[in-house]
């Protein structure tokens, strides 16, 4: 293992990313093998448009057969410079939160390639949004900045390890200051090597990462600082997804932020990850047009699809109701996930919340987001059989998008976990019912069973009782005050009221022994309830269906007959005249 002395002396951060053998143009865009982000001008594109359906007819966008995981990660990086220029964001968009910000994180286009979404709100909200605070008194931060928002380097973000997931306050990655004033950064064992995000050289891109070390000063720990690296020259860099460091000397800059020690380590620690909680609200709205494509490739193909006697009558699947339940449920949730989408991100951004309250939005919405979506794609995944376990179909890599999300950008059930401790423990509340519905009387009856719970536990709540009695019981608190705050913002903004009434009975659904235990409804007044709103929006299907505006972005076949017919073709053909005696 090399020593400090062994080292040459550190580069300037700026000439550390400019030792690359493509030059970079005006615009922004690599010569030579980035060639692919001027494909927005080839095609006349050369604005920014406000949606991004024409750049769906790109060649770069169309399904294609690859032949290895590396062409995959290629293709990834290509379309995402191609989204990044169409977006355009500013550094005013990442720290204001704008609308455009939110708007990338929920844009239909999401679903052609999870993965050039996931370096987008990497690259955007994580590093940029890490590095905005420094740039002002920075002009080597300002410009690494530029390079990031421009996609000129491809940017991680290193917080976690192999040994430290949800316990990241926990970290071992040391950045060490030195007699100098320069530093250290040093991986002290092999768990304690950064996991995700992946640093393989990948379509010959500059990569840095900006790495959450602990600061040590004199042999003692000063907290967590984010330290910028430059990993690679878009040729040579380190190993696919598990990164480490040897005693890799850095300079001043690198390591952003004071070297004085915090008064609490706890809360530098969530100074240091303060963009995980835009995050978390930013990468759950991704859940949306998850939700619908699944439910509009279910949808269409369920009403062309038959079953019957060949040459005689044949019926549409659509007309049994174990089909159309799943199809009409799931667009009741996406009726309403847009306006409390839109009304969280109004109460995020409201500086009169306290800063806990604003997190817990974030929190609420991601929890009932991924309830919804795991409980409603694993169902219509069924209902399209063996076709929907297709890759060509799209609806597998939304299920695998939707897995993703729960762990992303903080764990939902991690973080459900701290905001209902913290709720019960009356470190703040959140907003209040404004009516007496289903849905509020079983957020007030899980809260008044949470308070008698804590109240009878006479230990701190770190005990086994606390574990054992009520942290079974968070994840169902905070999902019930989503529902009921998802109810009430869509009552006030108008969502279709049959829609809104089956998306209540889809709510109550998920806890109907609750509602039966304390007398509220009988199984039988359920059922009435939920087919009373199933036939109201059953003969109404293929027109929601199509109000969803996502056929520009799906490419699944068993949607129409004239895309199966094309994919058919389009398959390779074995034909020969081999013969085997089978008896």
């Amino acid at each position: 293992m090399a020593t400090v002395e062994e080292r040459p002396s550190p580069a300037p951060i700026g000439i550390l990313l400019q030792e690359r053998d493509q030059p970079i143009t005006s615009t922004g865009v690599h010569k030579g093998p980035h060639v692919w982000a001027n494909e927005l001008s080839k095609h006349g594109l050369t604005e920014v448009t406000p949606s991004t359906v024409p750049l769906t007819s790109l060649p770069i966008f169309q399904p294609r057969e690859l032949k290895t995981r590396e062409e995959a990660f290629e293709v990834s990086y290509k379309r995402a410079q191609i989204l990044n220029k169409h977006y355009g964001l500013t550094i005013d968009d990442i720290v204001n939160l704008t609308p455009k910000f939110f708007d990338m994180h929920r844009d239909d286009i999401i679903i052609r390639d999870i993965g050039s979404h996931a370096l987008l709100s990497i690259q955007h909200n994580l590093v940029a949004g890490t590095l905005a605070p420094f740039a002002k008194e920075s002009p080597q931060v300002q410009e690494l900045l530029d390079q990031v928002l421009a996609f000129k380097v491809s940017a991680g973000f290193m917080l976690t390890e192999i040994g430290h997931g949800l316990d990241a306050k926990n970290l071992e990655t040391e950045v060490r200051l030195q007699s100098d004033g320069n530093f250290i950064l040093h991986t002290p064992r092999p768990d304690a090597s950064k996991f995700v995000p992946p640093s393989m050289p990948v379509a010959g891109l500059p990569r840095i990462a900006v790495v959450m070390a602990k600061l040590m000063v004199e042999g003692e720990d000063f907290g967590l600082r984010p330290v910028i690296v430059a990993l690679g020259d878009g040729k040579q860099m380190s190993p696919y997804a598990i990164t480490s460091f040897d005693n890799v000397a850095l300079p001043r800059a690198a390591v952003l932020g004071s070297l004085e020690r915090p008064a609490s380590m706890r809360d530098n620690f969530f100074h240091q990850i303060s963009r995980i909680a835009p995050g978390t609200l930013a990468m759950s709205m991704i859940m949306i047009p998850a939700l619908k494509i699944v439910t509009y490739i279910t949808g269409k193909y369920s009403l062309r699809r038959t079953v019957g006697v060949a040459n005689k009558e044949r019926i549409p699947i659509i007309c049994f109701r174990t089909q159309q339940m799943p199809i009409l449920h799931a667009l009741a949730q996406l009726a309403v996930m847009a306006p409390f989408a839109n009304k969280c991100i109004e109460w995020f951004k409201d500086t009169s919340f306290k800063p806990q309250v604003r997190e817990g939005f974030a929190v609420i919405l991601k929890a009932v987001f991924i309830q919804m979506a795991q409980r409603s794609i694993p169902e219509m995944v069924e209902r399209c059989g063996a076709q929907g376990l297709f890759q060509h179909n799209q609806i597998c890599d939304a299920d695998n998008m939707i897995r993703a999300c729960a762990i992303s950008e903080g764990d939902a059930l991690v973080v459900s976990i701290r905001l209902a401790v913290e709720l019960c423990l009356g470190k703040y509340e959140m907003p209040a019912a404004k009516t007496d519905c289903l849905l509020a009387k079983y957020q007030a009856g899980l809260a008044e069973e949470a308070w008698d719970i804590v109240s009878s536990i006479p230990a701190e709540h770190h005990s086994q009782e606390f574990n054992r009695l009520f942290i079974p019981r968070c994840r169902p608190i905070v999902q019930g005050i989503g529902h009921r705050m998802m109810y009430e913002t869509a009552l006030e903004a108008g969502v279709d009221p049959d829609l809104l009434a089956l998306y209540e009975a889809g709510a109550v659904k998920e806890n109907l022994d609750w509602y039966t235990e304390k007398g509220i409804l009988t199984r039988s007044q359920f059922r009435a309830m939920e087919n009373k709103a199933l036939d109201a929006l059953e003969p109404r299907l293929d027109e929601l269906l199509d109000q969803l505006n996502m056929e520009p972005y799906v490419t699944a076949p068993i949607t129409k007959k004239s895309l199966f017919d094309e994919f058919v073709e389009g398959l390779p053909k074995f034909t020969g005249s081999a013969e085997f005696p089978l008896f």
